[in-house]
């Protein structure tokens, strides 16, 4: 059994939109500016194993540009992916922000964050959501700590990243503690008009 995705979901801030095998370019874009220094990337990626990526996703996944609501400019991406039907359990990540978008304080992460978690738990009815967040990647790591994800677990040196072994920290939200994570989401996001 596979559970059918929504094409979109609205937030204040942002739309999220399926991605499609046009977004390639700019998920390539992505990928290989600073906003995704913290990925693994594929031997030999390039625009072409993007689009192959796109068309070889699975039913079982979602991932979805984040468009700015006012605009409709394409400002990033995130995945809901691993989804586990039988045990309620599922992976969100694969967050990008477009290289702009770094270090300009803004709502899109945030809201990203926001719409698939209350997606996943309201929507599909699951009841943990997981992810792994690079050792490198410390602001994410305080910021989901901070929200009120768990870390369940570190694997170190358990990734190759740009040719150096890196560490991993598991993390895990459930259903039941997903109401003080969008409390505080919520009162980041009051702060943007």
């Amino acid at each position: 059994m596979e559970f059918k995705f929504d094409s979109v979901l609205e937030g204040k801030f942002i739309t999220l939109k399926k991605v499609v095998v046009a977004d390639a370019h700019d998920i390539y874009k992505w990928r290989t500016s600073k906003s995704g220094q913290f990925l693994k990337h594929p031997d030999n990626y390039d625009l072409n194993s993007q689009i192959e990526w796109i068309k070889n996703r699975k039913d079982s996944e979602a991932n979805y540009i984040i468009y700015q609501k006012d605009s409709n400019i394409k400002v990033g991406m995130i995945g809901i992916y691993d989804v586990n039907i039988n045990d309620k359990v599922t992976d969100v990540g694969r967050l990008l922000l477009a290289e702009e978008y770094l270090t300009k304080s803004n709502p899109y992460g945030l809201e990203a964050l926001l719409l698939t978690y209350n997606y996943v738990f309201e929507q599909m009815g699951f009841k943990k959501i997981t992810g792994v967040i690079l050792g490198l990647n410390l602001d994410m790591f305080k910021m989901q700590k901070f929200l009120g994800m768990q870390q369940e677990g570190f694997l170190k040196q358990h990734v190759v990243i740009h040719n150096n072994r890196e560490d991993l920290f598991i993390m895990s939200l459930f259903a039941e503690d997903f109401s003080g994570y969008k409390n505080k989401i919520n009162l980041l996001l009051r702060s943007f008009k």
